[in-house]
């Protein structure tokens, strides 16, 4: 996926730099501290788009809008990269990590009301921008010739891009699986903007070298990013199975630039050792010194200095040729942005009223569906209330019944006590008329015997005086009967 690119530096490109409108600002500010390098601590190799380190205090740093802050311009669609270069984007952007290492930024441009993002250029075309976010910081990676990112990352999630399309999301260096990779596709669309935006801005403004001091106390910070993805490699089974595949072609295409700035970044170190911030260490050579040198040359030998004249010139023509296209680059360059720019408005104008038309056929849907709900719920309100009072009023009906029934089984429980106890009174009345009858009968019978046996022994008690009176007296004649006695109408009225 990625070409292999040079980046050994060669005595005409030098000579390009150094004639170039950088070079008057590179040349003021390599001053004594350069000239006076010797031995070990000479200057290594000039490096084009390296802006000297400037003294002074360190600055407050402003950071940069948060993800979901960033404004959403367009989305992008999600397409998966081929299985086998899943870590390709990622461990691409690792190797130009490794290759910068600890060594300073080559400037700081202003963007966006006050955040000032770091720049690094490689020799063979490689840039990176890193921009002070919540966490830490937020990295853009370009190749050569592209201004738009191949892989953006944050203290978070990194996104690989091909195509203009975002191919792969890692979480702390672990590529994601589609479903959760389609999940942050907005995060990946706003990033991807603004890295067409922050390369366009870098181009264009001012490039000024790095405050010592404010490099002295961030670099920590991104050195802790970068260990983070070597933890994360040593961790991941696929992610080292790329670069054992991948490792002697990145190796042989870095390693050049790699040294240098390795020993950039312990040249900086001896410095902030020495807690000297007068004078911030002058990293890389100017152009102005390697002119110098080949003005002594010349002097040396004169033919060779008509050599370097005429080459001076060649270059010279190239470097007019070179100023002219750059120009006319410039120019299509800015009209293209300015196409861009007005294809993006355009873009914009109609998804916003694309946007208002949802959001407006959204709204009537829900109003629509709020009214049906409500209607519906005013129609059940009312079968409810319907049924309830028809309910009430069946259970009315079932009460006058229910009462009704109650009220004659009353009635007749009444009347059937009351004719049961007629009937019962009757019934003790016949009886004890019965038992009276009865008794008075017994009473009577009694009487009666007793009378009949009452007079039975008053005629045996008379038959047996007669008898006496017989015997004692003679006959005569019969005396006439006797009234009865009370006792005897006593009894006899019993």
């Amino acid at each position: 996926m990625f070409r292999a690119r040079g980046l050994l530096i060669t005595a005409s490109a030098l000579a390009l730099a150094a004639c170039g409108p950088q070079a008057t600002q590179n040349e003021q500010a390599a001053t004594g501290n350069t000239a006076a390098a010797t031995g070990n601590d000479a200057a290594l190799p000039p490096l084009p788009q390296v802006q000297p380190l400037v003294g002074g205090p360190a600055a407050p740093v402003r950071t940069a809008p948060a993800a979901a802050a960033l404004p959403m311009t367009r989305r992008i669609a999600y397409t998966p990269a081929p299985q086998a270069d899943t870590y390709a984007w990622i461990d691409r952007a690792d190797r130009i990590s490794d290759t910068i290492g600890d060594a300073p930024p080559d400037y700081a441009f202003d963007y966006d009301g006050g955040v000032q993002p770091y720049g690094w250029e490689l020799a063979g075309g490689y840039r990176t921008y890193a921009e002070p976010v919540d966490g830490g910081y937020r990295y853009y990676y370009y190749q050569p010739g592209d201004d738009a990112p191949y892989l953006v990352r944050d203290p978070y999630y990194s996104y690989g891009y091909a195509g203009g399309r975002v191919v792969t999301v890692y979480r702390d260096g672990r590529a994601l699986d589609a479903a959760q990779a389609q999940q942050r596709a907005d995060d990946a669309a706003r990033y991807y903007a603004r890295a067409l935006a922050l390369y366009t801005a870098a181009g264009q403004r001012e490039r000024r070298g790095v405050v010592a001091a404010q490099w002295a106390e961030r670099r920590d910070q991104i050195a802790r990013q970068r260990a983070e993805w070597d933890r994360a490699r040593q961790a991941d089974a696929q992610w080292r199975a790329y670069r054992e595949s991948h490792d002697a072609e990145g190796a042989a295409e870095l390693a050049a630039e790699r040294a240098q700035r390795a020993q950039a970044a312990q040249r900086f170190d001896r410095w902030q050792q020495q807690g000297d911030r007068s004078a911030p260490p002058q990293l890389y050579a100017q152009q102005a010194a390697f002119r110098e040198q080949a003005g002594i040359d010349q002097q040396r030998n004169a033919a060779a200095a008509r050599d370097a004249q005429l080459q001076q010139r060649r270059i010279q023509q190239q470097q007019a040729i070179a100023a002219q296209q750059q120009r006319q680059n410039a120019a299509a360059q800015q009209a293209q942005q300015q196409r861009f720019a007005e294809q993006q408005a355009a873009r914009q104008r109609v998804d916003q009223r694309e946007q208002a038309q949802q959001q407006a056929q959204r709204q009537q849907a829900i109003a629509a569906r709020q009214q049906a709900i409500q209607q519906q719920r005013a129609l059940a309100g009312q079968r409810a209330q319907a049924e309830q009072q028809q309910a009430e009023q069946q259970r009315d009906i079932v009460r006058q019944h229910a009462q009704a029934a109650r009220q004659q089984a009353i009635g007749q429980q009444r009347q059937q006590a009351q004719a049961e106890h007629r009937q019962a009174l009757e019934q003790r009345r016949t009886e004890m008329q019965q038992q009276r009858q009865q008794a008075q009968a017994a009473r009577q019978q009694a009487a009666e015997q007793q009378r009949a046996q009452a007079q039975q022994r008053a005629q045996q008690a008379r038959a047996a005086e007669q008898a006496q009176r017989a015997q004692s007296h003679p006959p005569h004649r019969p005396e006439p009967p006797r009234p009865a006695r009370p006792e005897d109408q006593r009894h006899d009225q019993r």
